[in-house]
């Protein structure tokens, strides 16, 4: 695997956990949401998802992500691939978070129908540890991201995620595109 590929591997994985993470759509083996007709269950799902976001991102206890997690969670990381099973997935926002100390996840829209719960956030923090192969360089990080969920028995069984990787790779440092400033 090069340089670059590392890079942007570990840019996805990163972003990705802070919520994460945009909804880039269903993937093609994935099965369409179940229809839901109690407001209840969307209500529930919405408040699992937020403690989720709170518990493990601004509470900073990537430890706990498992706990919010299918046994055999799924995660979409776009062009950085997909990664299967809760201690795997687990494992990728523990790092995140160990990475970013500080994280705060600040949710501009949460919503949901039937299974699925989408997000749009604005994520912040100072890279401490090594990112998406990138080394600590202590530097303030700030990135939008919008993250779609899906939810089975009250747990997080997939999460598609979108984020703004030239973002994350202008603020550590790694890559200026063009066009900012």
């Amino acid at each position: 695997m090069s340089k670059w590929q590392r890079v942007a591997l570990t840019v996805a994985l990163a972003a990705a956990t802070a919520g994460g993470v945009a909804a880039a759509g269903v993937a093609a083996n994935a099965e369409p949401a179940a229809p839901s007709h109690s407001r209840g269950s969307v209500a529930a799902n919405i408040r699992v998802v937020e403690a989720f976001l709170q518990d493990v991102l601004d509470g900073h206890h990537g430890d706990h992500a498992a706990s919010y997690l299918t046994k055999d969670a799924q995660f979409h990381a776009g062009t950085v691939g997909n990664f299967t099973g809760r201690a795997t997935v687990a494992g990728v926002l523990a790092g995140i978070v160990a990475a970013i100390p500080d994280l705060h996840a600040n949710v501009q829209d949460i919503f949901g129908h039937g299974d699925q719960v989408v997000v749009r956030l604005v994520v912040t923090g100072t890279q401490e540890g090594p990112l998406l192969g990138i080394p600590a360089t202590g530097r303030h990080l700030q990135w939008d991201a919008i993250d779609l969920y899906r939810l089975k028995g009250g747990k997080i069984s997939q999460e598609w995620a979108s984020e703004d990787l030239t973002a994350i790779l202008n603020d550590t440092g790694t890559y200026k595109a063009p066009w900012i400033p």
